[in-house]
């Protein structure tokens, strides 16, 4: 019973490890300005002092998350928008507002757009320009040596968007959390099934016949 129980936990361990975000590439780029965005980013350290500029994001096969964390912009109105959706960092709110849709291993489809100049930048840098309309990957460091920021542990990458609007370079105009989590293949929900059935089979076995 150990051994059926062990590999059903093994199999849905096994299953959440494989699934990631990730970037590659990217500007080494400091914070210029003050980063002080809503939400509740800024409660769990360490806070982020820049980041990889137009990094590339990719993720594995899974059910990807985008959560709205917060932002910090007066005039302008940025959106995020993805295949399931758009975010807006004037109508979500920070921590609970989130799009997600199963996605296959790929680069991941998005744009940062600040409507108040129409200005657009997607995956990679596509559309943007240096440092105003642009967004990173935040966290500390540089080189090999950079850091992700991940809320805890809550999320895979946080990627912060800089609007068009030339007056700091602080990364915080719209700051999104994503995260991958994966969907277990056909023969894990078997292999689970079958450890909970023999589970409740003992656990019947065990009430027909107490030891004595």
């Amino acid at each position: 019973m150990k051994r059926i129980l062990l590999a059903v936990a093994l199999a849905a361990a096994a299953a959440g490890a494989s699934a990631q975000v990730t970037f590659s590439g990217g500007t080494d780029q400091s914070i210029v300005g003050v980063f002080n965005p809503s939400g509740t980013i800024l409660t769990t350290p360490p806070v982020p002092t820049g980041g990889k500029r137009d990094a590339l994001i990719s993720t594995t096969a899974g059910l990807l998350t985008v959560t709205f964390l917060g932002f910090e912009a007066q005039d302008t109105d940025t959106l995020f928008k993805m295949g399931f959706g758009l975010l807006t960092n004037k109508t979500a709110t920070p921590d609970s507002s989130s799009l997600s849709g199963i996605v296959p291993a790929t680069t991941f489809d998005f744009t940062f757009t600040d409507t108040a100049t129409g200005a657009t930048v997607g995956n990679g840098g596509l559309g943007g320009g240096g440092m105003f309309d642009s967004y990173m990957v935040l966290g500390s460091g540089t080189g090999a040596a950079f850091v992700p920021y991940t809320k805890g542990g809550l999320y895979d990458l946080v990627i912060g968007f800089n609007d068009a609007l030339e007056v700091d370079g602080d990364y915080d105009d719209l700051i999104i959390g994503v995260r991958v989590t994966a969907v277990p293949e056909p023969e894990t929900y078997a292999l689970m099934l079958a450890g909970l059935g023999a589970f409740g089979f003992i656990a019947r076995r065990r009430r027909q016949f107490p030891r004595a």
